[in-house]
């Protein structure tokens, strides 16, 4: 059996022979950038009337929205219309990354099978997995959400008696605190949801307690990789952050950098480390079978 740092190695390699894993994350990105332009060009119209956007200045309709969007200036009728076109832009977004991800998990078992990926490996797996992985998307979401349980107890309390009762906000940022450990274990314990689902052709539930049970004897591995991409992750976002709060041309495009790595390499390197670690840790790929790769 392969240890975790082998997989991180000989994923980094098959990913360095095959940069069209990339494919399925640009797409994505594109489309659901496409999707997201219409939809903000809507919330615009929807904050602020035609004959505003003709008569106002830049300045002037900056303010006009800022003044808007104060949910005590909004009428009922133009909350309603944003938060609908809000969720339709989410679902959408989120067809879009269901097909893409699967697509990009097929990809990535066939480079680990074979070498070398077809990019038609992208449609016909998007194409098959895609119910099931929007399906398995919204049940892990509703997982998470199910951690605001942890914020019940100060439900019932108002404002004015957080300010008056220490106990009250203490209890309050327990609270909070429980929920981020929640949602960090869970997103541990669900990381390879998405490669259950494709690798094994698992329904949305089976793919859930497929990835339970693979965290159950690979808990020390699972948690190192899900630490080697987080880790690269946070440090781009940070990197991002930094050069985009800079001026100037230079630092503006070192920002697009960052934010181009995060998906040309770290989302298909990371899908080979974890499509990697699923198939050889549930004997689905085995070593002596790609032996002949790297």
């Amino acid at each position: 059996m392969e240890e975790i740092g082998d997989v991180i190695g000989k994923g980094f390699a098959v990913w360095r022979n095959n940069l069209n894993l990339c494919i399925p994350f640009l797409l994505s990105s594109v489309l659901s950038l496409l999707i997201m332009i219409p939809f903000f060009a809507a919330f615009l119209v929807a904050i602020v009337p035609l004959s505003g956007l003709n008569s106002s200045s830049v300045q002037q309709m900056q303010d006009q929205i800022l003044k808007n969007v104060a949910l005590s200036n909004m009428t009922l009728d133009m909350v309603i219309k944003v938060a609908l076109l809000f969720f339709l832009m989410v679902i959408l977004i989120s067809m879009v990354n269901a097909f893409f991800t699967a697509g990009a998990i097929g990809m990535a078992g066939q480079a680990l099978k074979k070498g070398k990926p077809d990019n038609g490996v992208m449609w016909s797996a998007g194409k098959k997995h895609f119910w099931n992985m929007l399906l398995a998307s919204v049940l892990m979401d509703f997982i998470m959400v199910a951690g605001l349980l942890f914020f019940l107890p100060v439900v019932a309390l108002q404002p004015k008696s957080l300010q008056a009762e220490p106990q009250a906000m203490g209890l309050l940022l327990m609270g909070l605190l429980l929920f981020v450990l929640y949602a960090l274990v869970i997103s541990i314990i669900l990381a390879t949801t998405p490669y259950a689902l494709v690798v094994e052709d698992l329904g949305p539930k089976q793919a859930v307690l497929a990835s339970i049970n693979f965290f159950r004897y690979n808990k020390f591995d699972v948690l190192v990789l899900w630490l080697v991409v987080m880790a690269i992750s946070i440090s781009l976002q940070m990197i991002n952050g930094l050069f985009s709060s800079e001026n100037g041309i230079g630092n503006q495009m070192l920002s697009v950098v960052t934010g181009l790595l995060n998906i040309l390499v770290l989302a298909p390197l990371s899908t080979l480390w974890w499509t990697r670690l699923y198939m050889h840790r549930r004997g689905i790929l085995k070593v002596d079978e790609v032996k002949n790769i790297w």
